[in-house]
This record gives C-alpha cells, structure tokens and sequence, in this order.
C-alpha cells in the first residue's frame, strides 16, 4: 500500500512542483538504496574471498582492504542520506508532542534548516580540504584521496536537496492549512516513499 492511501489520498493534493520534487527524491532513494546494498554485496565478497585465500592457499587480495574500507564508507553515507529522505530514524518527540500543532511545525522548519546548515557546511569543509586531499594519495591503490570523500560529499548534497523539499513542503502545509491533527500526519502527506512504494 503506498503513503497516498494510507494518508487518504491528501499526498495527491501536492503542487506540482513540489510532487516532482518528491518523485525525483523517491528516484534518488531507489539509486541510494540500490548502491548501498551493491557495495555491502562488494564488501561482503572481498571478505569472504580474502578469508578463503588466506586459509586455504596462504596468499591475499593485497588491494581488498582499502577497496572494503572505502565501499563500506559508501554503504554508510547512502544509507544515511536514505534513512533521512524516507524519515526511517528514531525521533523522541516527547518535549515537542506537548506543544501546540504549530509550535511543532515551527519546530520542524527549523529542523530542517539546521539539516541544511549541516550539510552545506560539511560540503564547505571538504572543498577547503579538497587542495591538501588531491596532492595525498591512498596507501595502497595511490589513488587521489578525495576519493575517500567520495561518499560524505555524495550523501552531504542529498542531505541538503532533502532538507529543501521538507522545508518547503512544511512551508505549503503551514500556508495552505494542511497540518492535520498532529506532526505525523502532516508530514505523511508528502514524505519520500520507500522505493518499493508506488508513486501515483
């Protein structure tokens, strides 16, 4: 059952930009989803592969550990960007649930601006590293190190395009009345889907 049923429909009622906007965030999750899971497969297979040789004919993959280390730092900073753009974290609500509906929402706003700050300025602070990251090289393959930055600036600028949608899509809630009768429920009217979810 998709989040339009299951909110009663309200998620079609959505403008049109910000519907593209959530079918191209529910785009992005599949990919997101899609590539975490292929690198956990990768790092899964390097390690079974660097056991077996070990054990069975004493040699090794001499380039497994930095290829492991760097796909499962990819794995991370995808399923990051995921759990956020779908909403599957653990919120403890309990000081805001107190408050007024609209307390909450002003809440929520700045939530998500402060997951905006928060992204940009890790963005920020890889691209003044960047100089000093393209001279290093990684230990093993001599690879540019900015590599290893890859995933955090990938997963930072999906942070960040999330964060807009949500702030704007709180933005219209609040202007066009469409709060519903708690945080929950305004927020399930236009939340990312899960990729296996059906857009309408």
């Amino acid at each position: 059952m998709s989040l339009h049923t299951a909110s009663g429909g309200i998620g079609d009622q959505l403008p049109k930009g910000l519907a593209a906007f959530r079918r191209l965030l529910h785009f992005v999750g599949r990919v997101e989803l899609g590539l975490a899971i292929a690198a956990l497969v990768v790092v899964v297979g390097l390690s079974t592969a660097q056991a077996f040789l070990r054990y069975t004919v004493g040699a090794s993959l001499w380039w497994a550990q930095e290829i492991a280390e760097n796909t499962i730092m990819f794995t991370y900073f995808l399923g990051v960007s995921y759990v956020f753009k779908t909403r599957q974290y653990i919120v403890i609500e309990f000081v805001s649930s107190l408050s007024p509906l609209r307390l909450q929402m002003v809440f929520y706003l700045i939530a998500q601006v402060l997951a905006f700050i928060f992204a940009v300025a890790v963005l920020w602070l890889v691209y003044l590293f960047s100089p000093t990251l393209l001279n290093m090289t990684t230990p093993v393959l001599k690879l540019p190190a900015i590599v290893n930055s890859g995933p955090l600036i990938l997963a930072s600028a999906m942070i960040a395009l999330t964060s807009i949608y949500y702030l704007a899509f709180g933005l219209w809630a609040m202007a066009s009345n469409r709060m519903g009768h708690s945080l929950y429920e305004m927020e399930a009217q236009g939340i990312v889907l899960q990729p296996w979810e059906e857009e309408e």
